[in-house]
């Protein structure tokens, strides 16, 4: 799997990141009240909340990806601020346990797993020396 992310740059890798995550902010931003009320959980304006800080990591990102400085400079804030989304959606969504619907589930689902592997992607395509294949 290692061998296969690294085919990839860190600059599309993270564009990747971009394109899967701003669909679901622009959707938490657009639809929070039903959103809200399918999903379960906190109310409408946590999932705006969490729209717009997920936007605004978006826009963060693809300036990173299209800035090479800025992406050699804050590449492991990059990572850090991944791994810690993906942490206070999983603490979240043990908090929220008893009061989540089944879309609930799947958005918080989401928010740790996405970021967790976006991270462990940015991390492999960083590292250049590729590993030999098992044959």
């Amino acid at each position: 799997m290692k061998n296969f992310v690294r085919q990839f740059s860190v600059k599309q890798i993270i564009l990747s990141d971009v394109f899967l995550s701003t669909p679901l902010a622009l959707a938490l931003i657009l639809a929070a009240e039903p959103i809200a009320q399918w999903a379960g959980g906190p109310g409408a304006t946590f999932y705006l909340v969490v729209g717009v800080v997920m936007l605004l990591w978006c826009v963060d990102m693809a300036a990173m990806a299209i800035n090479q400085k800025w992406q050699e400079k804050y590449f492991n804030l990059m990572i850090v601020v991944d791994v810690t989304w993906a942490l206070l959606a999983l603490a979240l969504m043990v908090w929220f346990a008893q009061s989540l619907l089944p879309l609930g589930w799947v958005l918080f689902v989401l928010n740790v797993v996405v970021p967790l592997d976006m991270a462990w992607m940015k991390r492999v395509a960083a590292g250049k020396a590729p590993q030999p294949a098992l044959r």
